[in-house]
């Protein structure tokens, strides 16, 4: 997986948004939308260890439903990228 170093993130625009992650068609997950760009976005969650490489991601910043690609992951923040 990439480094932080290459996600770039507007942290005032989306900072503290509430989100829902669709782990599958079944099963969705509450996150935190804590930085968000034209093409990438971070967020934190209980446990990344839960959350697969390709996800989709709502939240009320994004203006659709989007499909996101894990760059890298601690225990409890992603930072991915739209597809």
């Amino acid at each position: 997986m990439s480094s932080h170093a290459e996600c770039r993130f507007d942290t005032t625009s989306a900072a503290g948004e509430a989100g829902l992650i669709a782990v599958d068609e079944h099963t969705s997950i509450g996150c935190w939308v804590r930085g968000i760009s034209a093409q990438d976005v971070e967020i934190t969650v209980l446990d990344t260890s839960v959350v697969p490489d390709v996800f989709m991601l709502t939240s009320s910043p994004l203006e659709t439903v989007a499909v996101c690609r894990t760059l890298w992951r601690t225990d409890e923040v992603i930072g991915a990228r739209y597809r």
